[in-house]
């Protein structure tokens, strides 16, 4: 694949949806059709990449522009592997460029400064999601999920985010006890994979 393809259009494309809407549900529309375009693209991940890490999912980074206004990343995830009930803060779209994944979808019920626990998550959505679907996390109320490959074959996920996520500061969340804790993902690779 061109160093310059798909990725420098994209970030054309994406700029031009960012300087027209501030709205998160209206960018996540606007930039679902180019995730589209971009998990029809077979040689969209080196196949060294599509190959997972033993101990946990792997996170790289395909491309950011200078201006870190959004990234793509693409997870792969092996048999069995889950990531944690997790928040983003920020915008982001998800799609699956190869196998499935169940993801389970939450919402966050607030119950005062002065309870305790603060806050309950309860889960809200439970979805298999397969080749060519995609999914959309914002906050407030879109922005706690959980992801996982129940089944034997690898799954690849191709995300679009609202900034780098592997610098983002962002939570994940014990359903059962209400706490939450800090974390930042950091992406598998020190850079990205097209510039």
């Amino acid at each position: 694949m061109s160093e310059k393809t798909p990725f420098h259009q994209l970030e054309v494309d994406i700029s031009s949806i960012l300087a027209a809407h501030q709205d998160y549900r209206t960018i996540i529309e606007h930039v679902q059709p180019l995730l589209q375009q971009l998990l029809k693209n077979d040689d969209l991940l080196p196949a060294d990449l599509q190959v997972p890490l033993p101990t946990k999912y792997a996170q790289y980074l395909l491309y950011k522009p200078a201006d870190e206004a959004f990234s793509v990343i693409a997870f792969i995830w092996g048999a069995g592997q889950v990531a944690p009930v997790h928040d983003h803060l920020v915008w982001g779209l998800v799609g699956i460029y190869r196998g499935s994944v169940v993801e389970k979808r939450y919402r966050r019920e607030d119950h005062g400064e002065s309870a305790e626990p603060r806050y309950t998550i309860r889960e809200v959505a439970e979805v298999t999601a397969t080749q060519g679907d995609i999914s959309f996390v914002y906050p407030p109320d879109y922005d706690i999920h959980g992801v996982a490959n129940p089944f034997d074959e690898v799954a690849i996920t191709i995300h679009i985010y609202g900034t780098d996520i592997g610098k983002q500061p962002r939570h994940i969340h014990d359903v059962t006890s209400g706490n939450s804790r800090d974390v930042i993902t950091k992406h598998d690779n020190s850079s990205p994979v097209y510039r």
